[in-house]
């Protein structure tokens, strides 16, 4: 019985830390409500009452660099549907980029940017770089491009 009790001490805790673990809370969590569902389950679009994400661009070239620069990029974007527009994540391709992005719900008729760090200190010649962003909008990701020629210093 007492070889049992270690037993029953560790799944306790296991337990503790789940439901603790789940019943944290995230300071910048978004309200659910402001959030859109872009398809139903059988598949009807619901766009009457969806945000629609609409990019100034989505590809940026750099030019030429000299390896070791570091450079960046403000891709502006607008909410041109009806409904919030929220970013989940901005993801990029590489190791060499960085993003920061509005992280805060755009209102329909409102913007929003998406600021790209890239950093040559590794590379050399021809760089094509991607960043998928992920939103509440259908399609659910939108993928920017990123271009340079880097050379060497």
């Amino acid at each position: 019985m007492r070889r049992y009790h270690f037993l029953y001490q560790a799944i306790i805790f296991v337990a503790v830390f789940v439901v603790l673990g789940c019943s944290a809370r995230n300071k910048d969590e978004i309200n659910s409500s402001i959030v859109q569902i872009p398809v139903t389950a059988d598949g009807k679009d619901e766009k009457a009452r969806m945000p629609k994400i609409e990019f100034e661009r989505t590809t940026h070239d750099f030019g030429k660099l000299i390896q070791g620069e570091k450079v960046s990029y403000t891709f502006t974007f607008k909410n041109t549907g009806n409904a919030a527009l929220v970013l989940s994540a901005v993801l990029p391709s590489c190791g060499c980029t960085a993003a920061q992005f509005t992280k805060t719900p755009i209102m329909p008729g409102e913007e929003g940017t998406i600021t790209v760090n890239f950093n040559t200190e590794s590379k050399k010649g021809m760089v094509n770089n991607s960043v998928v962003v992920q939103a509440n909008t259908y399609p659910s990701e939108t993928t920017l491009h990123l271009t340079a020629t880097v050379n060497l210093p």
